[in-house]
């Protein structure tokens, strides 16, 4: 068989697929282009946060009847390590669908539809720090998802800003529950404490510099304060955190900008 033949066999393959077998969006169903898994019509209808947030963890203050505030009651309670934390939108509704097809379907095209998300709304907010990095994934996460979740899209982000992209380069030491397992805040806090170190070939590039920390979901901001525990030791000037959503108890109580585009 011949190159030529190989290649026409291989698109009337392609094209055989794509007519019995057509990419089609998750929600509405419509015929997508290959590789896609959502339409753009139903990315627009994903709720985005407005308007007053916390301070620290990025939670949106302003419930229907009360006035805005500058942090939320769990923030004050329970102080953490990181400046702040920036999310895309709530962990609800068809953000959620799509960050648990990206982790445990293995959809890895939605890295490039969230990173085009995150640039459209927090560019501003990325371009203000000096290096990007992720958060860490244990060993058995990785290996039962096959990819890190989190360095995808922080990579395709670090491809369209100036700002340098560090990777996964803190690690976890040891062994602890996983933090889903865990209900109470404290709980969960105690149980990242001393849990990650930093990569000794990069320990000197850290100094003076404004990191951002970027993971897919903020729940309590357990692991994010005790990612910033290990890397202030290394004299860097500033830790904020930028996550593609922020699990809340109760997201109806909140208000959300439900045209995401």
């Amino acid at each position: 068989m011949n190159v030529n033949m190989k290649k026409n066999i291989l698109m009337l393959t392609g094209l055989l697929t794509a007519f019995f077998f057509p990419n089609r969006c998750v929600f509405c169903g419509m015929t997508l282009k290959e590789g896609s898994c959502v339409c753009n019509g139903c990315l627009s209808g994903i709720e985005l946060i407005k308007g007053p947030i916390c301070a620290k963890c990025g939670a949106p203050l302003r419930a229907v009847g009360t006035p805005p505030a500058k942090s939320c009651e769990q923030c004050t309670d329970l102080p953490l390590d990181y400046n702040k934390n920036e999310s895309l939108g709530i962990f609800t509704g068809k953000l959620r669908e799509l960050i648990h097809l990206y982790k445990f379907k293995r959809r890895k095209s939605l890295s490039r539809v969230f990173s085009a998300m995150l640039l459209k709304h927090k560019k501003n907010y990325v371009v203000s720090h000096d290096v990007l990095m992720v958060m860490p994934l244990t060993g058995s996460k990785r290996n039962e998802r096959g990819f890190n979740q989190s360095f995808r899209i922080a990579r395709e982000i670090s491809k369209k800003v100036p700002v340098m992209f560090y990777g996964d380069i803190i690690k976890r030491k040891g062994r602890s529950r996983p933090q889903s397992q865990i209900a109470a805040r404290k709980e969960r806090f105690s149980n990242v404490t001393d849990r990650f170190i930093v990569k000794e070939r990069h320990t000197g590039d850290l100094r003076g510099k404004n990191i951002l920390l970027f993971d897919d979901v903020l729940t309590t901001g357990a692991t994010a304060s005790a990612c910033a525990r290990s890397l202030y030791q290394y004299n860097v000037k500033n830790i904020d955190i930028l996550t593609l959503a922020r699990a809340l108890k109760e997201p109806s109580m909140f208000n959300f900008n439900k045209k995401g585009r």
